[in-house]
């Protein structure tokens, strides 16, 4: 296959089935099978199983920064959480069909709406950006519920300053936070990663069939794939 080109590759990513207007979608074995097309019934899925976790492990946090008056932890949170998705653009949705897209915001089934800072890479994730984002998942799931720990376990060691509704009220926060994170991850898991076309995201699950189809519409990704060693059944 000949070199691909900063110059090619732009052009070709114009014609990315996943954005392409006229494309044959209806006689495409993936057609239904993976969610290789924008919907915002997709995005709004997304949300619906993500957002309540996020909101809950938040509320939590600041309701114990409020007992304790201990505001780094929040502060602490919502830098990682910032830190996270800047990494998590280059390192994951870069890769991404749908980050393929002209222009500077990104359109996609979950992080709708980041800036698109980095360039398109076609090629699959790297051992390195793999480990980064299993670590950084890690992290995104348990600080929420550490940092709810951490003033459970404060206030519970000064009941003569804290009321026992205060203790109450952050155990509770943190059972409905840590069950909710479990939900969140499991729908994520179970639901959306068998679909997502991000097919080198390591948590991903997305059968090697459709993989194969979607490599073989998509000349950039193909060729990228490919040139890491990736074999497509013919």
């Amino acid at each position: 296959m000949s070199k691909i080109t900063e110059t090619s590759t732009e052009k070709l990513v114009k014609v990315c089935c996943t954005w392409q207007d006229d494309a044959d979608c209806e006689n495409c074995s993936n057609n239904e099978k993976i969610d290789c097309k924008w919907k915002s019934s997709l995005l709004l899925r997304f949300m619906f199983v993500m957002t309540p976790g996020l909101l809950l492990a938040f509320v939590g946090v600041i309701v114990g920064a409020v007992y304790t008056q201990a505001w780094w932890r929040l502060g602490a949170l919502i830098g990682y959480f910032a830190l996270f998705f800047i990494v998590e653009t280059r390192i994951l949705c870069s890769h991404c069909p749908y980050y393929s897209k002209e222009g500077l915001m990104l359109h996609c089934l979950a992080n709708h709406g980041f800036l698109k800072i980095f360039k398109y890479h076609p090629e699959p994730m790297n051992w390195f950006e793999k480990t980064l984002l299993v670590i950084g998942f890690i992290l995104f799931g348990s600080l929420p519920a550490l940092a709810q720990i951490y003033s459970v376990v404060i206030v519970a060691r000064n009941q003569g300053t804290f009321s026992s509704a205060a203790l109450i009220s952050l155990a509770v926060l943190l059972g409905v936070t840590c069950i909710s994170i479990v939900i969140a991850f499991s729908l994520l898991f179970s639901r959306i990663c068998p679909k997502c076309v991000n097919f080198s995201c390591p948590f991903n699950s997305t059968p090697k069939e459709c993989v194969d189809e979607y490599l073989k519409r998509n000349p950039v990704m193909r060729e990228a794939w490919e040139k890491k060693g990736y074999v497509i059944d013919e």
